[in-house]
Order: C-alpha cells, then sequence, then structure tokens
C-alpha cells in the first residue's frame, strides 16, 4: 500500500490538465439515501500562466485519483465565483443523469436484476456488474425517472428477499451490490516507511445516540382495501414485547403479493425490530470506505461492536491529509 498522492485531472476534447496544484481542499462524500457522489473543490485564479489551460467550465469532465487508481469520475455541474480571483465547483458522478431523464416502461414477470439491465441498455448506462435478483418485476411505469424506477424495483426486492441493494458508479460504470458483500476494511498509510493500519482503531470522534422511537416488534400484512380486509400474515417478537412494551405495525400487499405476505411480515419484522442508532464517528481517510459499505469496529469507550453500515461518508483532502467523517448504523452479524 502507497501513501496517499491524489491527483484532479481536467480532461476536455481527449486532453488531459493537472489541476493538482491549482487546487485547494477537496471534498467528496456519498450517501445510502442520494444517488452518486458529488466532488467539490475551489482553484485559486491567481497565477495567470495556467488560467488559459484550465478554464474550467460547466459540463468537464474530471477524474480524482490516488496513485493512479480512480476515486471519481463525474461533470462539473455548478460553479460559483467569488470575487475575482476565487471560483469553487460541484461535480457529480455519472448517477446525476439517472435523476435527469425520465421514461415510460413495462416489465411483466422479468426478473429485477434484468429489468434494470434493460433500463441501462435503454439509455445507454455502462454497466460493471448488477448481482442477480431473482424478484418479479410486473408493473407499467409512467412519468417516473431511471432512478425512481430503480429504487422502487429494488424496494420490492428488499420486501420479498430481505436484504438490500446498493447502487452506484465506478469508474464510470454503473454496479448493484447485497450490502452484505461489501464488508471493507479501511487502511491508512502514514509514511512510506511506516505499515498502514485500520482506521477504526484511531478513531478520532465519536457521537453515540440510541432509540427505541421508532422500532417495531410486531408486524401485520393484510390485503383488500377499507370495506374488506384481511390479516394475511402476521410475524412478532415476544421478548421484546415483553421487554419494551407492544409496538406495532401494519403494512397493504397487493393480491400479486400475497403468497408472499409470511415472507414480507418476518422480513419487516427483522427490519425494524431494533434500538436504532444514531452513531458519527471521524478518522483518518481510506478510499475503501464509501457509503453503502460495512466496517468491522470496536470502540470500548461508547461501547461500538459489531459490523456498522455506512450510511454517509464525507472525504477531505488538505495539506497532504486525508480524513473521513461517518454516519453508520449498526447490522446484524
Amino acid at each position: 500500500m502507497l501513501v496517499d498522492n491524489y491527483t484532479l485531472n481536467l480532461i476536455r476534447d481527449s486532453l488531459v490538465f493537472d489541476i493538482t496544484p491549482l487546487s485547494e481542499e477537496l471534498t467528496w462524500k456519498d450517501s445510502i439515501d442520494t444517488l452518486g457522489m458529488e466532488l467539490d473543490f475551489s482553484i485559486a485564479y491567481n497565477d495567470a500562466r495556467f488560467i488559459p489551460k484550465v478554464n474550467i467550465d460547466l459540463g468537464d469532465l474530471l477524474v480524482l485519483s490516488n496513485n493512479a487508481i480512480e476515486v471519481f469520475r463525474g461533470i462539473v455541474v455548478d460553479e460559483t465565483i467569488d470575487g475575482r480571483f476565487k471560483r469553487s465547483y460541484v461535480a457529480f458522478d455519472f448517477a446525476f443523469y439517472l435523476n435527469k431523464s425520465k421514461t415510460i416502461i413495462q416489465f411483466n414477470k422479468m426478473k429485477a436484476d434484468e429489468a434494470i439491465k434493460k433500463l441501462c441498455n435503454q439509455f445507454n448506462i455502462p454497466i460493471g456488474t448488477i448481482c442477480p435478483i431473482p424478484t418479479l418485476i410486473t408493473k407499467i411505469y409512467k412519468d417516473k425517472t431511471i432512478a425512481e424506477i430503480m429504487e422502487d424495483i429494488l424496494e420490492q426486492a428488499t420486501k420479498e428477499l430481505g436484504y438490500k441493494f446498493r447502487k452506484e458508479m465506478r469508474a464510470g460504470k454503473f454496479y448493484i451490490d447485497k450490502y452484505t458483500d461489501l464488508v471493507v476494511k479501511g487502511l491508512f498509510k502514514p509514511a512510506s516507511n511506516i505499515q498502514a493500519f485500520d482506521v477504526t482503531k484511531a478513531i478520532e470522534k465519536v457521537n453515540r445516540k440510541r432509540n427505541i422511537s421508532d422500532m417495531k416488534n410486531s408486524i401485520l400484512i393484510v390485503s383488500g382495501d377499507e370495506k374488506s380486509a384481511r390479516i394475511e400474515a402476521k410475524a412478532e417478537d415476544s421478548s421484546s414485547i415483553a421487554k419494551y412494551g407492544l409496538m406495532q405495525d401494519v403494512e397493504s400487499v397487493d393480491s400479486k403479493d400475497i403468497a408472499q405476505a409470511r415472507n414480507i411480515a418476518k422480513n419487516k419484522l427483522e427490519e425494524l425490530n431494533k434500538i436504532a442508532e444514531d452513531t458519527s464517528i471521524e478518522v483518518l481517510g481510506s478510499d475503501e470506505v464509501r457509503a453503502g459499505r460495512i466496517l468491522e469496529i470496536t470502540e470500548p469507550v461508547t461501547g461500538l461492536s459489531g459490523r456498522y453500515l455506512v450510511k454517509d461518508c464525507t472525504h477531505t483532502y488538505k495539506d497532504m491529509v486525508h480524513k473521513m467523517s461517518m454516519n453508520i448504523e449498526k447490522v446484524s452479524n
């Protein structure tokens, strides 16, 4: 493993301009609640030798790399001019386009992964890998963005299968993976003569809150309408009810999903029958860590122990120091 060495290149008409020396603090971030990664940086326009070469424009392609390994690829979508000598920019990876185009499309008993591939091919979205998702999709989508359609397909799959999926762009290609397949170890190498270490072993700041406000320990699955509703399945945790009291949720299913009612109830109970944690940590940076990844963490003071899902992650690189802040959530081992 090498010591961090980031470069930011602007690519225009097949020409590559290294704008790293002009770039001030670099920040890149993503979240499981949003689609795509965002890169923020500013340029100090105080050296006339560089201005004609690197006059950044909206729509320009940027590539951030670390020791020649790509970290971010995207386009400039926002520019802020602050006086005469400073300009700030925001770039998004190509998932940006998934929110910009609407379509009409119909699926008839098509596997979820094949449905998503069909969408990608229709809109010329390069595919990396999309994991197998056997849930059958039968639905007509009208006036929905590509991102909204994909999200609905994955929600249907999660209800049936009981696990969640992460969709993201990497090096300009689209990937979908199960969260459980995205366990990583964040490593940081402080100097060429010092061995890399796990960043979670040196947490700089940590804040942890726990609550049962949104817990549900009993789930009812019902079908029908207001005039004729019928309970199709029930799942509950008697020990949780004895300790915390009954907290019940009711979810309606369409007629086509009745056969899956028991499975849906079981998966919903597993999702909601838990103590909610709101935890944030700050550590040294690692490119392996981004939203949707799972980290093994042990922090004795606050009691963090086990596997944690990275809900959002913000990387900063300033004065040759790479740090990151994360919001994390406990997941089942």
